[in-house]
């Protein structure tokens, strides 16, 4: 089905490995990882020996054993009854680290010695993350299932200490302070603040409450947060789902009214808390479901005998200190922590910019008078009452001794003191340095003569296997010369000469600079943009394009030159409107967007203008890519205009998907967006969104929701057809697939070039006077072009968008006959959309480019 964009001759492949060989023993080619360092996730695996541990899995679960040691908590494997994991353990494993999908009770560890033996048999954990010790001697360890369950992550940590986010949980059974969330996402928003400074800082027994836990990766983040600050009382997760948990209606029905108010009753009767803090119970609350929260544990609360109860309100009489530091807490401050902890919750990266925990907070009740203070929440509260109570007392920083006067010394301490080499901050001086260089660059007379040495071995290797050739055949008969062959395997020898002398020149060159003290680095500005001059036209399919500000060169996605410079602001944002240049940089996410002007030449001679958008995508975590859905029920219909949809969500860009289930869906296969499955079938080639920052495309039948879903997938697309695949293009006839191919029309697609580097292209078109269109096959090429190794066709057509900072790049006209020819910017269901900026501006502000006209 495929074919290879590249072959090479055998002959060809030796000599080149032969180079590459060479060069990398002269340091010409450095050692790179096949992942580009952008696209390395931090894992749970950080620190561990798992590596090193031999996984059995049940056999109809051969090769799975990745899901359970990738470290990643959104992926993972299914067990049921009567399976098991067995594991053997190298010498000096202390522990092992289970992450559970989802919390279950069916399971027991079995420790084992080297002969077989059991050594312990551990109960589940009641805790999503649980630490097991092993007894000394252990040497296998078993975990048998006697029910489902879900295993995101089995880690095991040698000798020596533990890391510090191993979490060690307690479960909490009262509380003088009981927190309740609506969510993971909104206990952190809220009350993190709360969390550190009473629990944390005061070491009042606290509890917190979360009714929905939201994905794996919110929850695992809230964990980890609050362990990070020093908190160790398990939260009490509800297990309370709404499919939009912005909108109240939503939560009130999809919670019910009577389950959410049982649940919080209970929780306050077995807590005794004495203050009381949740959201507000109005509109000003952060979410329909967090103000549903609170409206029903106030109603919870009545006649519960709680003293206080508070509820988090930007304006608020009551604010906390979040700026001194706390005590114990790594003698942070609650700001400090919030940041520390924003920098590993990456999940939060695609919908907010920062972590501010709400300060203020609005004294709902009281039975102890009001607030004057209005700096404490258990103002009035006489803490000898407190179950556990520590007036925080941080360590002062010291004051510094005044430096006394100098005291002149005799000469000679003074010439002794001088002879003392000084060990802070001195350089060598440049007879030193030289002394240096001249034993370096003799000690390296004999790498040198290695390295031609080398080249010489390889040549005489390959002329014996490939430059000489017998006549005929048998022993007997004589050699000829291949002269092509002998000149392809003198190349080594070349290189291996060219490459000591090179080394040796530069050596004499270091050895006679003069060391001087490095000046300052200088500011260099960036160039304007300049316009490439208007091509000639060739007599092809498709004339080379005139590209304004293209990058030709595609660098891998490590590369620090792409993202934000160390002088830059937090978002560097550039808008070239005239040149149709793009870009958006941060620490982790890098967008340029170029727009290329050029001509396509049809089946039929005619040549059309065309214009179209490529965007290079790089990124460093895979939390800078999400999709978002037009309809508040998250249904996967209903569609608005894309301008509308990327401001609602601050997308920073955005294209066009697959229209979800809006339309088509005969033709489609699996449809997963958010971790949510809209369709299972088996139609059509689909694309998913791989946790490591890869995109991978399968055929129909290849695979289903159910695998993708515990690869730790949550977004998978189908449309088709297939541009590229594992580095090959298609063989298919694109150009006339159904319903989508046999037109010259707007296109969308995304290819991948490497992990963590996409390239997202749109093609304006049925505009003559503007923008032609192209057919599939044209539009592939552009793929290629690109340096994709995947490539996947989206929604095009009248749905086609490409948007930037919540303005349309590309352009429809404005024609409805309703045939192929319509041009006019359809509402489209849903998006696929790379970054968050509060600097996107909101629908209600003035919009410039709504992509029509």
């Amino acid at each position: 089905m495929y074919t290879h964009m590249i072959k090479t001759k055998f002959l060809s492949r030796m000599a080149a490995a032969a180079t590459v060989l060479l060069l990398f023993v002269t340091g010409f080619v450095p050692v790179v990882s096949a992942r580009a360092e952008s696209a390395e996730i931090q894992t749970g695996q950080v620190g561990t020996v798992t590596a090193d541990c031999t996984f059995a899995l049940p056999e109809e679960l051969a090769g799975k054993e990745y899901r359970i040691t990738d470290g990643l908590v959104e992926s993972y494997q299914q067990f049921v009854s009567g399976q098991s994991i067995e594991v053997d353990l190298p010498d000096g494993v202390q522990g092992i680290y289970l992450e559970w999908y989802s919390p279950t009770s069916k399971y027991s560890v079995i420790q084992l010695d080297a002969s077989g033996a059991t050594l312990s048999e551990d109960a589940a954990s009641p805790y999503l993350n649980a630490y097991y010790p092993l007894n000394e001697g252990t040497k296998h360890v078993s975990i048998v299932f006697t029910g489902k369950a879900a295993l995101s992550t089995f880690a095991a940590y040698g000798a020596g200490e533990l890391p510090d986010t191993i979490q060690r949980w307690n479960t909490p059974t009262s509380a003088d302070l009981l927190v309740i969330a609506s969510s993971s996402i909104t206990a952190l928003d809220e009350f993190f603040g709360v969390m550190a400074t009473y629990a944390c800082n005061h070491d009042i027994p606290t509890a917190l409450a979360v009714m929905s836990p939201n994905t794996r990766s919110a929850q695992q983040e809230l964990l980890s947060a609050l362990w990070y600050a020093g908190y160790d009382q398990y939260p009490i997760f509800g297990a309370f789902e709404s499919v939009n948990d912005a909108i109240y209606g939503f939560a009130k029905n999809d919670w019910g009214r009577k389950p959410t108010l049982s649940f919080v009753t209970d929780l306050i009767e077995l807590m005794q808390p004495k203050v009381l803090v949740t959201h507000m119970d109005d509109e000003t609350a952060p979410t329909g479901s967090a103000q549903f929260t609170a409206e029903y544990t106030l109603r919870a609360a009545e006649d519960a005998g709680i003293q206080k109860i508070y509820l988090a309100l930007s304006t608020g009489t009551t604010t906390l200190d979040y700026a001194s530091p706390l005590n114990g807490v790594l003698g942070k401050s609650v700001t400090e922590l919030s940041a520390d902890v924003f920098a590993f919750c990456t999940s939060r990266h695609s919908y907010e910019s920062a972590l501010v925990p709400t300060a203020s907070f609005l004294l709902e009740d009281s039975a102890v008078g009001d607030d004057v203070a209005l700096n404490n929440l258990f103002e009035n509260i006489d803490t000898a009452t407190l179950a556990g109570y520590v007036d925080p007392t941080p360590t002062p920083e010291p004051t510094p001794e005044p430096t006394p006067e100098p005291t002149a010394e005799p000469e000679t301490q003074q010439q002794e003191e001088a002879a003392v080499p000084s060990t802070v901050d001195e350089q060598p001086n440049a007879a030193q340095q030289n002394v240096s260089l001249i034993a370096t660059l003799g000690s390296s007379i004999f790498a040198l003569a290695g390295i031609a040495g080398a080249g010489l071995l390889i040549t005489l290797v390959l002329l014996a296997t490939y430059g000489l050739k017998r006549r005929g055949r048998g022993r007997g008969r004589a050699r000829r010369v291949r002269a092509s062959a002998v000149v392809v395997s003198l190349i080594p020898l070349v290189l291996g000469v060219l490459a000591s002398g090179a080394l040796y020149y530069l050596g004499k060159q270091e050895l006679a600079a003069v060391p001087a003290e490095t000046p300052a680095p200088t500011a260099t500005a960036t160039p304007e943009t300049i316009e490439t001059p208007e091509p000639t036209a060739e007599p092809e399919a498709q004339a080379e394009p005139e590209v304004e500000a293209l990058a030709q060169d595609v660098a891998a996605s490590a590369s620090d030159e792409f993202y934000r410079q160390a002088d830059d602001p937090a978002e560097v944002v550039t808008v070239d409107e005239e040149n149709g240049h793009w870009e958006y940089r941060t620490d982790t996410l890098s967008i340029m967007i170029d727009r290329v002007n050029t001509e396509y030449t049809n089946y039929g001679g005619k040549t059309y203008p065309l214009v179209y958008f490529v965007a290079h995508i790089r990124m460093r975590e895979i939390n800078a890519f999400r999709t978002v859905q037009s309809a508040d029920n998250r249904n996967g219909a209903g569609a608005i205009k894309p301008w509308i949809l990327a401001r609602r969500n601050k997308a920073v860009l955005m294209i066009t998907g697959d229209n979800l289930t809006e339309s088509d869906t005969q033709y489609k296969s699996i449809l997963i967006r958010d971790g949510k499955v809209f369709l299972d079938s088996a139609k059509c080639d689909i694309m998913a969104m791989y946790p490591d920052m890869t995109m991978k495309i399968f055929s129909p039948g290849e695979i289903n929701a159910s695998e993708l879903l515990m690869d730790g997938v949550r977004e998978a697309f189908s449309f088709a057809p297939t541009i590229i695949r594992d580095g090959a293009y298609t063989t298919e006839d694109i150009d006339h697939t159904a319903r989508i191919g046999n037109e010259t029309n707007p296109r969308t697609g995304l290819g991948m070039v490497e992990p963590g580097h996409f390239v997202a292209i749109v093609v304006d078109g049925r505009q003559k006077d503007y923008s032609y269109g192209m057919r599939l096959s044209a539009f592939g090429e552009l793929f290629v072009k690109e340096g994709c190794v995947e490539a996947y066709n989206l929604d095009g057509g009248v749905s086609a968008c490409m948007l930037f900072m919540g303005e349309q790049l590309n352009r429809h006209g404005n024609k409805r006959v309703g045939t192929v020819e319509d041009t006019y910017q359809r509402r489209i269901p849903d998006g696929l959309v790379w970054g968050y900026s509060d600097t996107v501006p909101d629908e209600d502000d003035p919009i410039y480019h709504r992509g029509e006209g």
